[in-house]
């Protein structure tokens, strides 16, 4: 594998920045927010721009691009063998359903906060539901999702090779 594209190196960046959130609120938060809640949040705006950033790259080779059109549907069902390995220890999903997850989280936060319920879309819904099945750090308590920190190395790898596998 190649060394690390300027996506790949600000994705990690951002992490950085951003995982000093759950210390910060346990030390200068306001209790009536659990810094759970906090890290969630914060852990769903960064799966949002993740997302994101691959949706515009799509939309810059094609105006009507869509990640659900260009990029869940462009990903075959199943991985190719002949692909590098990107993540380990290997995840028992596959990429499709690691896409399908990110961009069922990313609808989660835009369109509720992380409050499945307010998912109008039934396949967008879905993918939300099953994300906890497929990405390390994600359940589903009371059809809202709990992200934790532990989702950030899976949901950058994955972009990076959909960005590989889609170029």
């Amino acid at each position: 594998m190649c060394a690390m594209s300027d996506f790949e190196i600000r994705a990690n960046n951002i992490e950085t920045a951003i995982q000093s959130a759950r210390q910060r609120v346990e030390d200068f938060g306001y209790s009536c927010d659990s810094p759970e809640e906090t890290v969630s949040r914060v852990v769903g705006m960064f799966i949002t721009w993740l997302t994101a950033s691959e949706e515009a790259r799509q939309q810059d080779i094609n105006n009507n691009a869509t990640f659900t059109k260009n990029v869940i549907q462009a990903l075959p069902v199943n991985d190719d063998s002949s692909w590098e390995t990107y993540i380990m220890p290997q995840p028992t999903s596959t990429l499709r359903e690691r896409a399908e997850s990110l961009w069922g989280i990313r609808v989660a936060y835009t369109h509720g906060d992380g409050n499945i319920d307010l998912i109008k879309n039934t396949k967008n819904k879905q993918y939300a539901l099953n994300s906890q099945n497929i990405l390390e750090g994600v359940l589903v308590e009371n059809n809202r999702l709990i992200l934790s920190e532990g989702v950030y190395h899976e949901a950058i790898r994955t972009m990076v090779q959909i960005r590989d596998v889609l170029s």
